[in-house]
């Protein structure tokens, strides 16, 4: 049992480490905008923000039900593509928030990339 909760708090701090090295590259190069990502067990959100803090725009896929959690990654993509698009905003740093980068993560950001925002 002990074996599972080491193994359990090495996923953590591998999580944790990903994300501090994430988020100072990105803070470095001091963007404009920022697409967050945040990803649940279900569930998959994204926020688009400035560099002082505030939302510009946000999407969830929890309206798309009866999809895979992919599909659903898709459609929310896409719509946050468009609101974007709405916005003329071109170049935005992608902040996948320490996940790895495939399946929803990945799904996302191919369908925000093909509304021709560059990530």
């Amino acid at each position: 049992m002990s074996h599972l909760t080491n193994k359990l708090k090495d996923n953590i701090k591998k999580y944790l480490k990903r994300k501090t090295r994430v988020n100072t590259k990105i803070k470095s190069h001091k963007p404009k905008y920022r697409l967050i990502i945040n990803k649940s067990n279900l569930y998959i959100s994204a926020q688009l923000v400035d560099q002082s803090g505030d939302i510009v725009a946000s999407i969830n896929d929890k309206k798309s039900a009866w999809k895979t959690k992919v599909e659903r990654a898709f459609s929310a993509g896409e719509e946050l593509g468009k609101k974007i698009m709405l916005k003329k905003l071109e170049h935005i740093a992608f902040d996948r928030n320490g996940y790895l980068y495939h399946g929803r993560v990945k799904a996302f950001a191919e369908w925000v990339r093909k509304a021709w925002v560059k990530l």
